[in-house]
């Protein structure tokens, strides 16, 4: 297994957010595709309301996690969910949405053999054209998997 099964599997835990918090944080049209998420090499358009998550995957190179043949590689990295608002709205939608990603990669929880280590906000603050703010949610993790 690679790296890109633990992206895979952690991007699927932050798409299942709605049911898990009963809150309607994705919006999703009649197909099923996120509408306000933009996700690795995917096509996206920003929605007007300037309301979205940008989804990016930042592993570490695989360490060995034993000796032999047999051994399991131990990766480590960051899946950053960037939480963008319009400018001036305050932070109370901030607030509400990084709660529920907290709560939902809370420390020690797993998703499949892949463990989290942290859910944090990272950075904030408004984007250099100015009508957007832009809050940064880094979820590190740990797994170790057959190579």
């Amino acid at each position: 297994m690679t790296d890109t099964y633990i992206e895979k599997t952690l991007i699927d835990a932050f798409m299942t957010i709605n049911d898990f918090s009963g809150v309607p944080l994705i919006k999703i049209d009649e197909k099923g595709k996120p509408l306000n998420v933009s996700l690795p090499n995917i096509p996206f358009t920003p929605p007007k309301d300037n309301n979205f998550y940008i989804i990016s995957f930042l592993p570490n190179e695989p360490e060995p996690a034993g000796l032999g043949t047999n051994a399991e590689n131990r990766w480590n990295g960051i899946l950053q969910i960037d939480i963008i608002v319009p400018i001036g709205i305050g932070t109370d939608t901030i607030a509400i949405r990084y709660d529920w990603i907290v709560k939902l990669f809370q420390r020690g929880k797993t998703f499949n053999e892949i463990m989290i280590i942290r859910a944090y906000r990272a950075a904030q603050g408004a984007e250099p054209e100015n009508t957007t703010y832009r809050t940064v949610i880094r979820v590190e993790f740990t797994a170790s998997l057959p190579k």
